[in-house]
């Protein structure tokens, strides 16, 4: 069961900000995809699974990892897009993320 609502929730996040974009509404498809699918199912069984104060140290980290890895992320993609294309951008900022993820692993 606990897949299946990882599923829906995602791909239903996904959905709604295709549908939004298409419709010609670019920023509130970006609200959405900032929607918290996975940290919200993640945390909630996490909380049921470890307890609060696991829930807590994760989204500590997880918000230092958005700064150092998820900010170059973002403007990788914002940069690259106009320039090389949906698909070559996404690889190299997805390289961009794995190489700081890496680092950033290797450095805590």
């Amino acid at each position: 069961m606990e897949y299946i609502s990882y599923f829906i929730t995602g791909g239903g996040v996904v959905t709604i900000a295709t549908w939004l974009a298409r419709m010609g509404h670019p920023f509130l498809s970006g609200i959405a995809l900032m929607f918290p699918s996975v940290t919200l199912v993640s945390f909630y069984f996490l909380g049921k699974s470890a307890g609060g104060e696991a829930v807590s140290a994760s989204a500590k980290s997880a918000l230092r990892a958005t700064f150092f890895l998820w900010l170059p992320y973002m403007t990788t993609i914002i940069y690259l897009t106009p320039r090389l294309g949906v698909n070559k951008a996404l690889l190299f900022a997805l390289a961009v993320f794995l190489m700081l993820a890496l680092i950033y692993v290797y450095i805590k």
